[in-house]
């Protein structure tokens, strides 16, 4: 028996699936791309599809009526680095689509500039802004784990413990490395209980999916969605 069927023991694909926010974010995507996308999307029941603002009104329209699946968009991507009102600026065009979540990039830099005051401003207006004007969409703030110190990461913690969206997102997956236990264990230590993690950058198999699960995230994104969840089903034939 393979150390992954042992592992799906406590998942099947389905349940795998569920724990997934399947993404497109590509400079070549095509109408067949989106539609692929979209596709596979309903065919495995992800939890979500993440794709950037220009591409939600687009996915609305493939994604129909159907709320067995959230409509996710990124905001800031991927560096996070442009002003507060240009993100909130995304966040209010996207919402015209219904989308059901937003992952938004915090602007990680501004920690190892030595400018945490400024970055716990970004979390706690954009936080708010959302939270007051479209209280039925579910936040994710990205904090780039991969390129801050643990010292750093302990700061960006200890901010987002107050501001309090609904998920602390490791990666954008566009940093110098994917995220690793040791990144989800840490944040899952000081993280506060009532905020979920959703692990991201690098995730490619159903090992490393479930490792991150163990360490604590309760949801993962990834661009190789299909390519885990087939995975699992060949794990299982």
């Amino acid at each position: 028996m393979t150390i992954i069927l042992i592992m799906m023991k406590r998942f099947n694909s389905y349940e795998l699936a569920k724990k997934i926010d399947h993404t497109l974010i590509k400079i070549d995507i095509d109408m067949d791309k989106l539609k692929e996308f979209v596709y596979n999307g309903l065919k495995y029941r992800f939890r979500g599809l993440v794709t950037t603002p220009s591409n939600i009104p687009i996915l609305r329209d493939l994604i129909g009526d159907d709320k067995g699946i959230k409509l996710i968009s990124v905001i800031g991507f991927p560096l996070g680095q442009t002003f507060i009102k240009t993100k909130m600026k995304e966040i209010s065009e996207v919402a015209k689509y219904d989308v059901n979540e937003l992952d938004i990039v915090l602007n990680t830099s501004l920690i190892k500039l030595g400018y945490v005051d400024r970055f716990r401003e970004e979390a706690s207006l954009l936080t708010n802004f959302v939270r007051k004007e479209y209280p039925d969409i579910g936040i994710k703030l990205i904090t780039e784990v991969t390129v801050l110190p643990r010292e750093g990461l302990l700061k960006a913690i200890e901010i987002i413990n107050k501001v309090k969206p609904d998920y602390f997102k490791t990666s954008t997956g566009y940093g110098p490395r994917g995220t690793i236990v040791d990144d989800v264990s840490f944040v899952k230590k000081y993280l506060s209980k009532d905020i979920h993690i959703k692990a991201a950058g690098g995730i490619r198999s159903v090992k490393q999916m479930i490792e991150l699960i163990d360490a604590g995230a309760d949801i993962i994104g990834s661009s190789s969605g299909v390519a885990i969840i087939r995975e699992a089903i060949r794990e299982h034939e």
